[in-house]
């Protein structure tokens, strides 16, 4: 559904069928993260992780948030969550005509504890409460966390934060040119694209429900009083995100 929003709000009511086949698949895509078998799902944040995952997941994280402590790592298990993900996946082959085009791009989203927790409730991080956005009405990511951190210092109060690592599906983006198109007067982006794109390549904007699953919560201690960047430009790429 390009060029407009597609809107739930909360996960639809799925078949006790569709449910299985979702915890299946789930498990399937936890098995290979952690490239070994994990223990059956339980319970919707699961800290029970092989040493070995917590250290490729640390790894990931230090490579662009060196200075990041991490307190601890949970897995995200929402299989309902997970399905509708998939089915969005299917819907934009669909549309797009070729099954390979669409990626599953990691990214991340940085919030507070008591925000991400809630997102798992709904339909996930919900692009409504979004407000001060640059591009459109739709939730922020980045492949840069120490970014994310930064602009998370400006839209929650809460020293509890959490690293959201997702995965994000990607058709067809809008780059936005900042020397034509600063992009505040964007509500979704323009034609069949389903993804806005800063001119940096920093910044991936989402609009649907659905179109991103989260994978781990990565828990730390924000440093509110750190300063990464001081380029007005690079400040004002963020989404800003409330609940």
């Amino acid at each position: 559904m390009a060029g407009k929003t597609r809107s739930y709000g909360s996960i639809p009511p799925l078949s006790s069928h569709f449910n299985k086949y979702a915890i299946a698949l789930l498990q399937k895509r936890h098995d290979f993260e952690a490239k070994g078998k994990c223990e059956q799902i339980c319970s919707t944040l699961d800290s029970n992780l092989k040493f070995k995952h917590i250290r490729q997941i640390k790894r990931e994280v230090h490579e662009t948030f060196p200075d990041c402590y991490i307190d601890w790592i949970e897995k995200v298990n929402v299989p309902q969550m997970y399905g509708m993900y998939l089915l969005r996946k299917k819907e934009m082959q669909l549309n797009d005509g070729k099954a390979n085009d669409v990626e599953e791009m990691r990214l991340y989203h940085v919030t507070a504890k008591s925000r991400a927790k809630n997102s798992l409730k709904n339909s996930g991080l919900d692009w409504r409460r979004t407000e001060r956005s640059r591009y459109g009405c739709g939730v922020s990511f980045s492949d840069n966390i120490t970014y994310a951190d930064y602009h998370a210092n400006k839209s929650t109060g809460e020293g509890d934060r959490v690293i959201m690592i997702c995965s994000v599906l990607v058709d067809e983006t809008y780059k936005v040119n900042h020397k034509r198109n600063k992009g505040y007067n964007l509500i979704v982006p323009p034609g069949t694209a389903d993804t806005t794109v800063s001119s940096d390549g920093c910044v991936y904007v989402k609009y649907n429900d659905f179109d991103f699953y989260p994978l781990y919560f990565v828990h730390y201690q924000s440093n509110d009083d750190e300063e990464y960047y001081d380029d007005e430009d690079y400040d004002n790429n963020y989404n800003y995100y409330y609940y």
